[in-house]
């Protein structure tokens, strides 16, 4: 009996001692101290005090995110979204904007809003430029529909201004909404018709013809560029996303940071650093070697995310979003003084299983891990017992 306590004992350490350790990073993803205020918190006092606690929460933890564990900050933007979690909770949610109005993050609506500008609300107005004016950046507070609505200035992944606004609440399909009017521009090969080809060749000019595209926005000037690309023209149902083809464009800097992702804009400012997909292969620097200085370019296979298949989704922070066989083209492009990393993939039909034993496989690097971990241990700690016991 006594070496049998003394093998839970040992079993119960070491479970709890993995457990910690692989629960470590999660405490790296934006912790701090004050003010930890939440949107359950904001909306059940309705008052000025604790929404101004509430944003300056939020912003506190993108500033930690950014400083410590700067990955951590797409899972930000899809906490926000959360309605289970800290930052929204009924009509109480968080929405990032650029200075001018543009939606970057929202709580409620980020896929169908991304892009559009939320200026023309008399309230979003007024926020924005008091926030603006303000020599410390807020918070800066208004009265609204009962309630308050505060706003607060913070600096994203690319050292940009933005502003984060909590209880402002508002219809997706508002009169006050204002989306961006994209040129009617169609590229040589569109994204339908790479859908239907399946074809290397396809996939290379469509990436192509969104660089032409791009060089010459920025030839004729920031703000040409800045409305395609701000106003989510290259991400939006069209010509340059089609079913399961889309854009992604990104910085070529250490880290590499998302700038446009045409299927989730919630990846958008998100570094682009360590993700593995789920045989470890690192998507990132595969691109980055791929895509080259200027000009090169090259194809790259990984797994990912397919946007029309169900099922083959994985959530974990640091990995690949889904595990379907994905072909890509990268090319990395010199426009003004950075260099900039273009792709699109297709999603070949998925591989014949090798037959392999897949007891790890749960998508999962640091699952598959501690679980082989446990194992090893479990085994050791049993032979000890055994040992033990055939002693008495």
């Amino acid at each position: 009996m006594k070496g049998f306590r003394g093998f839970a004992i040992t079993l119960g350490v070491v479970l709890v001692t993995m457990i910690f350790s692989s629960g470590i990073p999660a405490f790296a993803d934006g912790s701090h101290s004050d003010p930890q205020t939440t949107a359950e918190q904001a909306a059940s006092a309705n008052d000025e005090a604790t929404m101004e606690k509430f944003v300056l929460h939020a912003k506190q933890h993108v500033v930690d995110i950014l400083r410590e564990n700067r990955s951590a900050l797409s899972t930000f933007y899809k906490d926000m979204r959360d309605p289970e979690g800290i930052w929204r909770h009924d009509s109480v949610y968080l929405i990032a904007l650029r200075p001018d109005g543009t939606v970057v993050n929202h709580g409620e609506y980020t896929k169908s809003l991304f892009g559009a500008s939320l200026a023309d609300f008399p309230t979003v107005a007024s926020l924005l430029t008091s926030v603006q004016q303000d020599a410390q950046g807020g918070p800066v507070c208004e009265e609204y529909g009962g309630g308050w609505s505060c706003a607060v200035e913070y600096t994203n992944a690319f050292g940009d201004s933005n502003v984060l606004i909590g209880g402002f609440d508002h219809d997706e399909q508002d009169m006050n909404v204002r989306h961006y009017e994209c040129p009617d521009y169609v590229p040589d090969v569109t994204a339908q018709q790479v859908s239907e080809s399946q074809s290397e060749e396809d996939l290379e000019n469509f990436v192509k013809g969104a660089i032409t595209r791009i060089r010459a926005l920025f030839a004729g000037g920031v703000s040409g560029l800045r409305g395609d690309i701000r106003g989510n023209c290259l991400g939006r149902e069209g010509p340059w996303n089609h079913g399961s083809i889309y854009l992604f464009i990104m910085t070529a800097g250490n880290p590499p940071i998302v700038f446009l992702n045409g299927n989730n804009p919630e990846l958008t400012g998100a570094p682009f650093v360590n993700v593995l997909d789920e045989d470890e292969v690192n998507v990132g620097e595969i691109i980055i070697e791929a895509a080259g200085e200027d000009g090169k370019g090259g194809i790259v296979r990984y797994k990912w995310d397919n946007p029309v298949k169900d099922g083959d989704e994985i959530n974990m922070p640091g990995m690949s979003p889904g595990n379907s066989p994905k072909i890509s083209y990268v090319e990395g492009v010199q426009i003004g003084q950075s260099v900039w990393i273009f792709g699109s993939g297709i999603y070949p039909d998925a591989e014949e299983d090798d037959g392999g034993c897949a007891i790890a496989g749960t998508g999962s690097k640091l699952v598959g891990t501690v679980f082989n971990l446990f194992l090893i241990v479990f085994s050791l700690c049993l032979a000890f017992w055994w040992k033990d016991r055939s002693k008495k």
